[in-house]
């Protein structure tokens, strides 16, 4: 057995109806000889037959009183009754939702030509202002007016101008729109965001501004007639962005705006075709100081103004050049957010020497782009060079004349690094020679500017063809976020942890000092594995490193309570809090995920030169939800889902894509994650082993085919801790006009069959004269939050308090005698009178209402608090509890909520009390989606009359609120031989009820007999576990909701290598790894005078600097200096934390805090304690292996039957007394539960092992392989990169002989010195 000597522990299983070959005799007898003659029969050791009936009596009894409370069989009589069965036609499901796409798509492909044609008229027609223009309207205090979103609705909060707007600020009425993504929007007007970097008064900048602004009533136009419609956008190449409608950006006040219309990903794939690029870094002597800093911020922007379409690469070089990354030596790398990353990385460290070898970098560049052109690898469309250097000696001609002339495959792009280069020739020889252009960066600030100018150079050939504008898709990508912004937000997140950290360590120093000063005899009764003290408190033991950590918050329910209270000072406090709670409207993610759709815009000026100029690009959004809500769930069924896949194989929604990370940040590669490492595909292979069948609907879905697959999957639930094995069909068909394919997936078996039952509402008011609105009579019902039954298409035609109130509204519409189903998603519709029009612009799905109706009718009776009609089938307890009246059978079992959820998203529920903080309607909300549901389908077709009884993880450290178990069990509809899940209803008890009912029935034996030995009897622990090994029953309270092999893996080995439970690993190929940076220790804090003059001198050079920047001293002295400074966040730090704690305080005792009693482990506690280990994040893989219950083994034919073993203890030790364990595992009738049973007479070491996930360890060699993996993928079907008149446009960029800043350079370069030191 794995892990363990197999001189410590041998099992037998024991069955009374199996013979032994003599080979398993043999196996016996060395048993034997080993135990010295000592070991008893098993029979004599555990009462089996007394376990057997326990378990028998247990299930039994809880299936009745689960059966009785839930009405399963009202409500599933009425189902049967009146409900059909329907098989599910996979291919004519996927090819109806993917029309209803195609056309959503190509509504939206129409209203951005319309923003197009207006944009390029517009811009002819203005009439343009000069500079001298613009100087003398500031000269008459006249102001150019526009909506500025950065300058919206902030006013003063304190002084005598409090509440009064800012200077240079407007106000604008705005109101919520949750179509908007629940933030505040002007649908009257745009708003123009212009990027920190670039100046709102140049020429360039408030002309675009001006002319666009007449582009609102294009916006407008399109969303009257188009209401599905969000975000439609212009982002010009000067660098504004002018947005409907118009809302305030929403960047908190201390988060830095690195916003750049220009860097994102539906403009850089709008404003020019694919490309390989290969970044050339003159790291030679003279390329230092300032210039090196100033070098790295160039190659990090090109960097940004790639995605995942282009290839790249970057060689740093000096006598030779090397790959930043050696991995990627002599390779073109797909720019994904991970291979991008790896770049940066490399860029970080960087040794500059020696003279720089341009010949041979320039040589390794041209053959790395001519080998995957001629290959066909890479974009196969544009290519470039980009050099930075701070100067070349020559042209280096007959390096082009050899690799790229007479055609110029190859663009050369120059970056001059550094003011005082005055010689800039050559490398201006370079760029126009090669159709590329040349730029000089003087410093940080010019940057952005001067790197993105190469963008409308490659642009050229598509604005010289003018009739052509491509219509492009990204993938899908957070709404505003970067991944600069993620990694700035996750430096945020990990200095709050050091501030949290050193006000733990100050709080427990406090607490050691009150004990040392408290009278001994106050604590002297207390220990660690006491639950309360003195005082009544509650006691919690854990070690310093946990303190530190968490406070008194270690406790997983505590920090679940403080999550609580923070989101309810959010909600009570909107002002601060983008997000809103239901009674006003759905709360907004905090990242909203969408794909984007593009085309450029052409400059049609006339000029005097040929020219060719991108105006800009158009856009709009398309959140994903929206196109879920093209694949409705209903249809899709429980376990079942649909995914879309782009050309490169990435996946825009899966239900397993999870974008965030454990602390809501994004994850380094989180648009990039492949259809291969969400499907994970049921073998015994290792990680990222590819499957045939899943390789071939991959590669079909990319190039848009229509088809149909099965193979088995492995799906995981409640965070990775649990997973199901389950064979799926896949069917999948591309979609038209776009580089997309959908995808559906159906579990076989029940996943093709559909319940249907609909009311329709005429026909039941005529025949019944019944009134629909009163089966939704009372509170203790929602639906699905996320789901579309009715709706306006506006926000403003009508608002709603909830979706029920919404649902109510339309129940209500559908009795007038005009009614009609609008049950298409709406279309454009150039109507404006008709698109305000109430009455008629509403969308409704008449089948999910119809369904609605119908389930709400069929569940009625579940609301009924009254006793139920005695079914004479049967007997005993069931009678008995017919019999009581349904409040009185809740007290009775301890059970807090009875409910029930249908297919139609339908939630009713009952309950007496509230034992969580959060109630369970507003936890459980999403019906179909939530995990009992899930897992109770699963188990119909293991046991169709029993429930799945699930507790917290975990739950067993809670000390605030008592936890529940959660039983589910799903009702089907059958006729004609199949069979489809109509409901699922279940109930919670009360752990300590549950726990209770399970020891009075374990603490005697049937027939009244005296039991020697009982699970209440000290020799004897009882273990009720669920089928995937997370115990729900144990003696020890602490050990509930625990991972069984964390209390005894040595016995769950044993069931495992019995076949009892079966490992299945599972992998995450979304997983983040944290890797350690380390922290400053104490030593490093070693005072001298002349460390004091150090920090002094820094101190006073970078206030001088900071004034300087700050105060445009610089731009003064030199109008091109212009810094945009970003304010950084210094560690926490608190003077009191550099005192020496003095003697080394330790604890071990009890210690009081707050509502609570702190036991902290007698450990030293120092000053190295108080400092955090920062992490940073980086994409990896992980696994972990779960286990999961295989029943037959618990059963003979149809009866079941059990698993006993033995396990030999002190086997290695001769000298001691020898014996055994033994145990026996019964399954629990109606339920997915076991029981286990272990003889502790016998006291054996044990092992422990917990579920954790961990990282895939991989060689080096492995390691190169996995960033670029060879993956098939599809390049987009435009290329634009060749006219043959582009060689007439001369403009290529120029140099410039300004004069450096002497003030500015000296005292940066004493501030790096001094920073070196």
């Amino acid at each position: 057995m794995s892990g363990t000597p197999s001189s410590e522990l041998h099992c037998t299983v024991l069955s009374r109806r199996e013979t032994m070959t003599s080979t398993k005799l043999v196996f016996l007898f060395s048993v034997a000889v080993i135990s010295l003659g000592t070991v008893r029969t098993a029979e004599a050791d555990l009462p089996h037959v007394e376990i057997s009936n326990w378990a028998i009596r247990f299930g039994a009894q809880m299936w009745e009183i689960g059966k009785q409370v839930t009405r399963i069989r009202e409500i599933k009589e009425r189902y049967q009754s009146e409900a059909k069965i329907e098989q599910v036609d996979g291919f004519a499901m996927v090819k109806e939702m993917a029309e209803e796409m195609e056309n959503m798509m190509g509504d939206k492909i129409e209203a951005i030509k319309r923003i197009m044609d207006a944009a390029e008229q517009l811009s002819v027609s203005h009439p343009r202002l000069s500079r001298q223009d613009l100087y003398e309207m500031r000269q008459r205090a006249e102001t150019i007016e526009y909506y500025n979103a950065k300058r919206l609705n902030m006013y003063h909060k304190s002084g005598p101008k409090a509440g009064e707007l800012l200077d240079n600020h407007k106000e604008l009425i705005m109101s919520n729109s949750q179509h908007f993504g629940n933030v505040g929007v002007n649908t009257s007007v745009s708003a123009v965001h212009v990027p920190t970097n670039v100046f709102d008064g140049g020429p360039d900048v408030m002309n675009g501004i001006l002319w666009s602004e007449q582009l609102d009533r294009i916006f407008m136009t399109n969303y009257e007639s188009d209401p599905s419609l969000t975000w439609q956008y212009f982002g010009s190449s000067t660098g504004f962005m002018r947005q409907y409608p118009a809302t305030k950006w929403g960047q908190g006040e201390w988060e830095p705006d690195l916003f750049d219309c220009r860097l994102r990903p539906w403009y850089l794939q709008a404003a020019a075709s694919p490309k390989d690029m290969i970044i050339l870094v003159d790291t030679s002597g003279s390329m230092t100081g300032v210039r090196k800093e100033i070098a790295k911020h160039v190659v990090l922007t090109l960097l940004d103004t790639l995605s995942e379409n282009d290839f790249i690469n970057i060689y740093k070089f000096s006598e030779v050049p090397v790959p930043v990354v050696p991995c990627f030596k002599d390779k073109l790398v797909q720019a994904n957010l991970e291979n991008v990353r790896e770049l940066r990385n490399g860029m970080m460290e960087s040794e500059t020497s020696d003279i720089a070898n341009f010949t041979s970098a320039f040589t390794t560049a041209f053959e790395i782009l001519a080998k995957y052109n001629r290959t066909t690898q890479g974009s196969q469309c544009n290519q470039a060079i980009m050099l930075v250097t701070d100067g070349a000696p020559v042209g280096y001609r007959e390096i082009f004349e050899k690799y790229n002339w007479p055609h110029k495959p190859v663009r050369v792009f120059t970056y001059v690094i550094g003011r005082e280069i005055i010689d800039t020739a050559a490398t201006n020889w370079m760029a126009c020679a090669n159709k590329g252009y040349f730029a000089r960066v003087t410093s940080l600030a010019e940057v952005r500017e001067q790197v993105l100018k190469y963008i409308p150079v490659l642009s050229r050939p598509m604005v010289m063809y003018q009739k052509d504008h491509p219509v492009i898709w990204t993938s899908a990508y957070i709404d505003i976020a970067e991944p600069k912004l993620s990694d700035w937000l996750w430096e945020i997140r990990e200095r709050r942890k050091q501030r949290d950290r050193s006000l733990n360590y100050r709080a427990l120093l406090r607490l050691i000092s009150e004990r040392n000063n408290a009278q001994s005899d106050d604590t002297s009764n207390v220990t660690g594995n006491n639950t309360r003290d003195a005082s009544g408190r509650p006691t919690i033991s854990m070690t310093v490193e946990q303190y530190l950590t968490y406070g008194n918050l270690v406790n997983e329910e505590r920090l679940n309570a403080h999550r609580i209270k923070q989101e309810r000072e959010e909600a009570a406090n909107p002002a601060n809090n983008q997000q809103h709670n239901r009674q006003g409207t759905r709360t907004k993610p905090k990242f909203l995920m969408a794909i984007s759709v593009a085309t450029p815009v052409y400059d049609r000026k006339n000029f005097s030169v040929r020219t060719a100029n991108l105006l800009g690009v158009a856009g709009t959004d398309i959140p994903v939800t929206e196109l879920k809500k093209r694949t409705p769930a209903y249809k899709l069924g429980v376990n079942g889902y649909s995914f879309i896949v782009n050309n490169n194989g990435f996946v825009l929604h899966h239900p397993d894509h999870r974008p965030l990370d454990a602390d809501g940040l994004l994850k380094p590669n989180y648009n990039t994650v492949d259809l291969s490492e969400v499907e994970l595909v049921d073998s015994d292979g290792g990680p990222r082993e590819n499957d045939t069948y899943l390789m071939t609907m991959r590669r079909e879905m990319i190039e848009r085919r229509e088809g149909e697959t099965s193979f088995k999957v492995r799906v995981h639930h409640d965070g990775m801790r649990r997973v199901s094995v389950r064979r799926q069909r896949y069917y999948y068909r591309g979609l038209k006009g776009t580089p997309y394919s959908l995808g559906l997936a159906l579990p076989d078996g029940y996943g093709h069959f559909r319940v249907v039952a609909e009311t329709e509402v005429k026909r039941l008011m005529a025949d019944h004269n019944i009134n629909v609105s009163s089966f939704f009579s009372g509170k203790n019902w929602k639906i699905h939050p996320d789901w579309i039954y009715c709706r306006y298409n506006y926000d403003h035609l009508k608002s709603f308090d909830s979706p029920e109130a919404q649902v109510m509204h339309f129940v209500d519409r559908t009795q007038r005698e005009r009614w009609r189903w609008n049950s298409k998603h709406p279309r454009p519709s150039h109507d404006s009178a008709r698109s305000h029009k109430q009455d008629d612009n509403f969308y409704c799905d008449k089948h999910l209402m119809q369904s609605l109706i119908f389930d709400a009718q069929a569940t009625e009776v579940f609301d009924k608090n009254i006793s139920l009609s005695i079914d004479r089938q049967d007997p005993g307890l069931g009678m008995l509890m017919a019999l009581l009246a349904r409040h009185a059978m809740f007290k009775l079992f301890g059970i807090s909520v009875a409910f029930v959820a249908t297919r139609s998203g339908l939630l009713r529920w009952q309950d007496i009390s509230t034992i969580d903080d959060k109630h369970f309607s507003e936890a459980n909300l999403n019906a179909i989606d939530q995990t009992w549901y899930k897992r109770a389908v699963d188990q119909y077709s293991v046991e169709p009359d029993s429930f799945v009884y699930s507790v917290p993880f975990s739950t067993g450290t809670g000390i605030t609120n008592e936890s529940v178990v959660t039983a589910s069990h799903a009702i089907f509809v059958e006729k004609g031989g199949y069979k489809a899940p109509a409901a699922v209803v279940g109930l919670q008890y009360k752990n300590s009820a549950f726990r209770e009912t399970f020891f009075n029935i374990t603490s005697g034996c049937t027939g009244g007999v005296q039991c020697r030995r009982t699970c209440s009897s000290g020799d004897l622990s009882c273990y009720v576990v669920d089928n995937h090994g997370y115990i729900v029953i144990s003696k020890e309270e602490r050990d509930t909701g625990r991972f069984f092999g964390e209390i005894d893996w040595l016995v769950m080995d044993s069931l495992i290598h019995y076949g009892v439970f079966k490992r299945v690993r599972i992998y995450d190929y979304q997983a983040v790894c944290k890797d350690m940076q380390g922290h400053r220790s104490a030593a490093n804090f070693i005072l001298t005078p002349l460390r004091y003059m150090k920090w002094f001198v820094q101190w006073m050079v970078g206030r001088a600097t900071w004034l300087i920047l700050q105060t445009q001293i610089a731009h003064l002295m030199n109008p091109d200096w212009a810094w945009a400074m970003e304010q950084e966040q210094a560690d926490y730090h608190n003077e009191d934390n550099d005192e020496s704690p003095g003697p080394t305080p330790t604890g071990g005792e009890f210690m009081a805090d707050g509502d609570i009693s702190i036991i902290v482990h007698d450990e030293a506690v120092t000053m190295d304690n108080a400092y955090a280990n920062k992490t940073r994040p980086r994409p990896c893989d992980q696994q972990a292996d779960l286990y999961v219950l295989q029943p037959e083994k618990l059963f003979k034919g149809d009866k079941p039957d059990s698993v006993k073993g033995k396990q030999n203890c002190n086997s290695n030790n001769l000298g001691a007394r020898q014996c055994e364990r033994h145990y026996s595992t019964h399954k629990i009738p109606h339920s997915n539960l076991l029981l286990l049973v272990i003889d502790t007479t016998c006291r054996c070491e044990t092992q422990k092992q917990k579920i954790e996930m961990e990282e895939v360890r991989v060689n080096e060699s492995l390691f190169c392989e996995r960033p670029q993996e060879n993956l098939y993928r599809l390049r987009p079907s435009v290329c634009l990169s060749y006219h043959p008149e582009e060689e007439e446009i001369k403009q290529c960029g120029k140099g410039s002989l300004q004069l450096p800043s002497l003030l500015l350079m000296t005292t940066t370069m004493i501030y790096s010195i001094l920073k070196a030191i």
